[in-house]
């Protein structure tokens, strides 16, 4: 930021000249998922994805929406919410859980961790 300052007689000037640096730090990223879900009713499914896009802001947390593979006749759907991010090797990972969508009689849980973003 640079003040200058002008006096003439009674009258004073301010100008304020401010220059603005954003470093992005903050960025958004997302990760990428894969896993297999609980044996559950003699069968498991395969699922894998992309989480949302956010703000690498420390405990910062994604969602993570889709189906399943088409396995015994059916899918299942889930939609969750990440744990906050957890460091590790200079970047960052997330752990989730959660039950699918209740199809054909039951349901499946999901468990896992993201891939790793480092920054």
């Amino acid at each position: 930021m640079k003040i200058q300052y002008c006096r003439s007689s009674n009258l004073c000037i301010v100008n304020i000249i401010c220059i603005e640096v954003i470093i992005m730090q903050n960025r958004l990223h997302s990760h990428r998922f894969v896993g297999r879900t609980t044996l559950n009713d003699g069968h498991i499914h395969e699922y894998s994805g992309t989480t949302s896009a956010n703000p690498d802001t420390p405990g910062h947390i994604h969602y993570m929406v889709g189906q399943t593979t088409f396995e015994d006749g059916h899918i299942h759907r889930y939609s969750l919410r990440t744990g906050p991010s957890i460091p590790v090797n200079g970047g960052h990972t997330h752990y989730y859980y959660a039950a699918t969508s209740f199809e054909d009689g039951h349901i499946h849980y999901l468990y896992g961790y993201t891939n790793i973003y480092d920054q």
